[in-house]
């Protein structure tokens, strides 16, 4: 059975959850098994840069925090869905810091400590910005999912005009789109 989990990177329960939990419901509806992890809900700090993560005997970062958690999640699952919105052009702090902190899946010659037989993609949630800006959080993603680790990449869906308040919740379509895209992980 398919494992997916999907990671929430907004400080808000508000229309990326949404969509993330659709498409978990499109990815159950195929067979998989879902898990949803919220950033909010875990202590993050960022990465110290501390070189601790690169020694061959570390497998994990030396801070002591919500991302081993969610690192071996993403190693026990064959797909991850990522769920960010955009703050002022580009991803919020709390998603980038779990960026940075992935840094510590990767050895010192850059090859990395988690399998490569992953599929990942994103979902983006935006104000007023088009989809150049969501591609461009999809690609910083795709540097590091299916560049440095090696992932297979789905792709990204993303939605306009969400800072209205259940924007995606009252839009039958929008949640029939994103069930599709959970769906292309099974």
């Amino acid at each position: 059975m398919t494992k997916l989990i999907g990671i929430v990177g907004s400080a808000r329960k508000g229309n990326g959850l949404t969509l993330t939990k659709a498409a978990l419901e499109g990815a159950a509806e195929a067979g998989a098994e879902t898990e949803l992890i919220r950033l909010a809900d875990l202590q993050i700090k960022p990465c110290l840069d501390c070189g601790y993560c690169k020694a061959p005997e570390n497998k994990y970062c030396v801070q002591k925090d919500g991302m081993q958690e969610i690192v071996e999640k993403i190693e026990a699952a064959d797909g991850i869905i990522f769920s960010a919105p955009v703050y002022f052009g580009r991803a919020p702090a709390l998603f980038l810091a779990f960026i940075d902190r992935m840094y510590a899946m990767v050895r010192a010659d850059f090859s990395s400590k988690i399998p490569k037989d992953k599929k990942f993609g994103t979902i983006v949630t935006i104000g007023s910005m088009g989809e150049d800006v969501a591609a461009g959080v999809h690609g910083s993603n795709a540097h590091v999912f299916g560049g440095m680790f090696g992932w297979k990449d789905c792709g990204f869906m993303w939605k306009n005009m969400m800072h209205v308040k259940d924007a995606a919740e009252k839009n039958p379509e929008y949640i029939a789109e994103a069930k599709a895209f959970g769906k292309k992980f099974v």
